[in-house]
């Protein structure tokens, strides 16, 4: 059944089993109160009792009201109006002449310059050069040294980009970050890790990988992003390494179609492949709509060790919520947030 949502205005897919209750938009992810089944079967019928309207009749209606209103501005512009050709009602006021000014009197004062001094000496620019000291070599405590080629995007100088988190001290750059689900993750190395299991197959794993498309799509030039699906093993994106958001989008596309649903759901080794990324994740989504072994949530916490710096992890329970306090332990460990989509 198709709703729309009340905040965002987009449509929603919801169960008949789902109504009267509430689901998290994924698109502006709010909560949205769904209508019971009853005040749905109400507002159908009162759609089809409505009245149909002749456009004849709507068309004779309208052309009254038109002579109507016609007629009734017509005499109040007859009642208002003053046709006459006499003088003009009240009395006549006269404009006084008013003094002539003289713009260039200035009353005597003179402007004194003598106290405006220009100064004769200029400072060459060598001069400002030479005050200016070179930065030094050594690291400081705003971070390492980056070279003007680390800055550019990977490709651009002939090679693979520096990592930019090494301003300082790591993390994404400011504002830097995307949506997935209908969950925000700042940073400039996002990685989507997503289920692929059997139990996604249909409507459920094509809306993953339309939202997958967007996330990407909503990344800035200088963001980096990678993706893993997961089901028995691990499904790796098929270029390795961290990727431009601009120059892959096509590609993204083109492999997102050989993904296909099937086998159990095991996501250890999905996160193996992205804690190998290097330098490491800013922020990872791990989604799934099924239930994993207990033990996932300490092997995913050995793996993120980067101290202050590990990745947040963003967990989403997707229609499913067996696996929401496993998901939910995991996003408490990194430092990253929970969110259960019940409905697209």
């Amino acid at each position: 059944m198709q709703l729309s949502c009340f905040y965002c205005g987009k449509h929603l897919t919801a169960t008949a089993q789902q109504l009267g209750g509430e689901v998290v938009c994924p698109h502006c992810g709010n909560v949205v109160r769904l209508p019971d089944a009853e005040q749905v079967s109400q507002a159908q019928e009162q759609t089809s009792e409505a009245p149909a309207h002749h456009w004849l009749t709507d068309s004779i209606s309208g052309f009254a009201s038109l002579l109507f209103h016609m007629a009734i501005i017509f005499v109040l512009a007859s009642v208002t109006c003053n046709f006459s050709s006499g003088q003009p009602e009240g009395d006549e006021v006269g404009i006084g002449e008013l003094p002539s000014v003289n713009l260039s009197d200035s009353g005597g004062d003179v402007l004194d310059t003598s106290e405006v001094e220009q100064s004769s000496e200029t400072a060459s620019l060598d001069e400002l050069v030479a005050d200016i000291e070179p930065p030094s070599s050594a690291t400081s405590q705003m971070g390492e040294e980056v070279s003007l080629s680390q800055l550019l995007p990977s490709g651009a100088a002939g090679g693979g980009a520096g990592a930019l988190s090494t301003i300082g001290g790591g993390g994404g750059a400011v504002g830097a970050g995307t949506t997935f689900m209908g969950v925000r993750a700042e940073g400039s190395r996002i990685c989507i890790i997503a289920d692929c299991s059997g139990s996604m197959e249909g409507a459920k794993l094509d809306y993953v990988k339309e939202e997958i498309l967007e996330a990407v799509r909503s990344m800035s030039r200088e963001s980096e992003f990678q993706i893993v699906f997961f089901n028995s093993q691990s499904v790796p994106y098929n270029m390795r390494g961290w990727r431009n958001p601009k120059r892959d989008l096509e590609n993204v596309k083109r492999w997102l179609d050989t993904v296909s649903a099937q086998g159990g759901t095991m996501p250890v080794s999905a996160f193996e492949e992205a804690f190998k990324l290097a330098p490491a994740p800013d922020a990872i989504f791990f989604m799934t709509d099924g239930l994993f072994d207990d033990d996932v949530v300490a092997r995913v916490k050995a793996l993120n060790v980067g101290g202050s710096n590990k990745s947040k992890i963003h967990a989403i329970s997707f229609l499913d919520k067996q696996a929401a306090p496993l998901m939910r332990q995991i996003a408490n460990d990194s430092g990253g947030s929970y969110r259960h989509v019940s409905a697209f």
